[in-house]
């Protein structure tokens, strides 16, 4: 095991907290940090870019590989790393060089993306949901795999008042769907498309579809067919296995990332009164935005 690899197994560093968001340290100051979403607040957007928003564990990688199929109208999976195009992690520099269509990815509140370009170049946006007990099941053995930032991540319980609590990566789950809905009714000429990740898994025929048309792409029925059978679950996961991998302290940031894949997997990991505690802390959110999820199919 090389320097790099000892290091980032022994040592643990705090999240970078930024405007009250715990962020990871991917930038490991809060200057730099700081200095990061700046230049994403002001980055250049281009009309037929895309924008995959998303919570993290909600579902992000796999809206994206099917929305670079759908723009090459064709079912081979993207040879880049999904993180070589998430603006939270690559420097602005880097983005600007990528030649078009770019599929870009966030996991940041829509507060901190370059709004105004959004606007003026009608960028579209895809808003990839989930429900919250499975998000943070999934979070907490995300995060096992990597010493460097599970400090809230010890145990399920402790992952869980987290989570609940706001301390977690990219902060409470709430606040970003509150933002994102915020912005819909806000600007409402601004093409959004929201979709679930339960419903994906109900019927991808249905939403890869609804995906393409939001897209503008005229599919066929055998590419629905060919794009459902490539991004379903043991596909995905065996191909990310061998698919390049961006570093972060000498350690794959995206590796094993598919673990179940199931809606429901919470109650495996959570009890009754814990259950209750998730039903309880997003009531608001339930009540106050357009999103309705789901536990179980």
């Amino acid at each position: 095991m090389n320097f790099a690899r000892r290091w980032f197994h022994n040592c643990r560093v705090p999240l970078v907290e930024v405007d009250g968001l715990p962020l990871p340290p991917f930038y490991l100051t809060r200057d730099a940090w700081s200095k990061h979403l700046n230049s994403i607040r002001a980055m250049k957007l281009r009309g037929d870019d895309v924008i995959i928003c998303a919570y993290p564990k909600a579902g992000t990688h796999w809206v994206w590989e099917m929305t670079a199929m759908l723009l090459k109208e064709q079912a081979e999976y993207e040879s880049r790393a999904k993180e070589l195009l998430m603006l939270d992690l690559t420097p602005v520099k880097k983005l600007d060089v990528l030649p078009s269509p770019r599929i870009l990815n966030t996991h940041l509140p829509f507060l901190m993306l370059p709004v105004q370009q959004i606007l003026a170049e009608r960028v579209k946006v895809v808003h990839v949901y989930r429900n919250p007990k499975d998000v943070m099941v999934s979070m907490y053995h995300h995060m096992r795999q990597f010493p460097l930032v599970r400090g809230h991540a010890d145990s399920l319980q402790q992952c869980l008042q987290a989570f609940l609590t706001g301390r977690v990566i990219y902060g409470h789950y709430g606040h970003f769907l509150n933002q994102m809905n915020s912005f819909m009714e806000d600007n409402p000429g601004v093409p959004v498309f929201n979709i679930a990740y339960e419903d994906i898994k109900k019927d991808p025929r249905d939403s890869v579809r609804r995906l393409a048309e939001f897209l503008g792409v005229d599919v066929t029925q055998e590419l629905v067919e060919d794009i459902v059978e490539a991004c379903s679950f043991s596909k995905m996961k065996k191909v990310d296995e061998i698919k390049e991998q961006v570093a972060f302290f000498g350690m794959p940031i995206g590796q094993k990332l598919y673990r179940k894949g199931k809606v429901g997997d919470w109650e495996n990991h959570l009890t009754e009164e814990e259950s209750q505690l998730f039903d309880t802390d997003f009531s608001k959110v339930l009540d106050t935005t357009r999103f309705h999820f789901q536990d179980r199919l």
